[in-house]
């Protein structure tokens, strides 16, 4: 190793899922790049899987760290468990996976490592291959369809691993996994880590803090990784235990956060954009709910916000059934 090689700190939080977690683990353990460290923070799982993790850790290699958690009800929170694994780094570079998913590609962190290096970048993803609990593919759902924004003469079409601006980004169908990141630690730091008070898409709200910082951004085409989608009727994640409403809330504090502290007019601009799409929903959802008066609150914030005329009409539309008697 150079003092130029990155050194991987690969964050795994886990809470009460053994089993899915050693899958997570060994696919960490069978990449073919060396310089890495694994920490595991274990959210307080509960007393029955005890056992289970205590026998994972004794037979775990010594790169291998494991921070123990309190046990709490609903766990502390995976935006917290990971700032937890974060402080106790020592590589230049983090990385995260989810205890229920792993990495497909063994080279994945080696390819990085290299990649990393001779960009100086502080900011390096790749794709994932979103999968349902029975087995169904759902194509397109973070950035595989970047490439096909560029121009057909763009070379950079052709290749695995090449740089991307921010601009080029955001017309991407949504925002990359945090399963295939790899970001400077400096970098992970400076923007003050996961916001622990969002417990639905935190990793939306630091991918735009991370792009409105990052120097340099290498996007690597590959499928470097699984997510298993959780399913809808169990409530053992935080994304499963948040109904519509809590959601559309926390997507709009990530959009102000966005709006209020981002310096790319790119991303502002961005932000304001998707703030009027989410008061839609909400006033869209408020109205599914008969709840009129609160429905015409959040069109004429809408309104405001991105004004259309269509738009216009829709809110004159919610005033109506405002006033209209039952």
């Amino acid at each position: 190793m150079t003092v130029q090689d990155p050194v991987f700190s690969i964050i795994i939080p886990t809470r009460n899922r053994p089993q899915e977690f050693q899958t997570a683990l060994n696919s960490v353990l069978a990449q073919t790049y060396p310089y890495i460290e694994i920490i595991v923070v274990n959210d307080g799982s509960k007393k029955e899987h005890k056992t289970a993790y205590k026998a994972i850790k004794d037979r775990s290699p010594n790169h291998v760290h494991f921070i123990d958690l309190i046990e709490r009800e609903r766990g502390h929170g995976h935006c917290f468990a990971r700032n937890q694994g974060v402080n106790k780094a020592t590589g230049n570079y983090i990385g995260f996976l989810d205890d229920d998913d792993w990495y497909l590609d063994n080279t994945f962190l080696e390819r990085a490592a290299k990649e990393i290096k001779h960009h100086q970048a502080d900011f390096y993803f790749a794709n994932q291959k979103a999968v349902t609990h029975t087995g169904e593919h759902i194509p397109n759902v973070w950035v595989e369809n970047l490439p096909n924004t560029f121009s057909a003469e763009d070379k950079r079409r052709q290749q695995t691993v090449f740089k991307v601006t921010i601009k080029e980004l955001l017309r991407a169908t949504s925002f990359p996994h945090m399963n295939c990141w790899l970001l400077s630690t400096q970098l992970y730091r400076q923007i003050g880590g996961m916001d622990e008070n969002l417990r639905y898409e935190p990793d939306r709200d630091i991918y735009l803090r991370t792009l409105d910082k990052a120097k340099t951004i290498l996007y690597d085409q590959t499928t470097v990784a699984l997510h298993n989608v959780p399913e809808k009727n169990k409530k053992n994640n935080a994304s499963t235990q948040t109904n519509i409403l809590e959601k559309l809330l926390f997507q709009l504090r990530t959009i102000d956060k966005g709006i209020l502290f981002s310096n790319h007019p790119e991303l502002i601009q961005f932000c304001i954009k998707r703030k009027g799409y989410i008061l839609k929903k909400i006033t869209d959802q408020l109205i599914g709910d008969k709840k009129y008066s609160k429905a015409y609150t959040y069109a004429k914030q809408g309104l405001a916000t991105s004004f259309t005329l269509k738009w216009l009409i829709f809110t004159a539309y919610v005033f109506l059934r405002k006033i209209t008697p039952k």
